[in-house]
């Protein structure tokens, strides 16, 4: 497998998405491991940052259902109300229906489409998400 796009890259990419998306130097300081994550994503092209700085996950397993989910685009805002919406229901110790119901409300695909990612895709996900808690 080759690198679809330059570390440098990659690394611009990213850090044109969290300055799109207003992330605190200290809130990144924090999400080293997976601003990493998210660079190797597009080094290897899983991911990119569109036009609209938002990051568009292609994914490595589609999702076969009655429409065929091959990428996740993930919005850089969500209202309180959206979030709350997705959550609503999620005991609050249940860590994992919390980040697959925040992976669902920024990228407006259904809870049950995003529990049918493979774990590979789902990783790339949880990435995204950490921004999002």
């Amino acid at each position: 497998m080759t690198e679809a796009v330059e570390r440098s890259v990659a690394e611009a990419d990213v850090e044109r998405w969290l300055s799109a998306k207003r992330v605190r130097a200290s809130k990144r300081k924090d999400a080293e491991d997976q601003i990493e994550a998210l660079i190797e994503a597009v080094v290897w092209g899983q991911m990119i940052v569109n036009e609209d700085d938002q990051l568009v996950q292609t994914l490595d397993f589609p999702i076969e259902a009655e429409i065929r989910t091959t990428n996740l685009t993930y919005k850089n805002r969500v209202s309180v109300s959206e979030m709350n919406s997705k959550l609503k229901g999620v005991k609050s110790g249940d860590v994992d229906d919390r980040v697959l119901r925040v992976i669902s409300a920024i990228t407006g695909k259904p809870a049950g489409v995003i529990g049918r990612l493979d774990t590979s895709d789902y990783s790339v996900a949880q990435s995204v998400a950490i921004f999002f808690l």
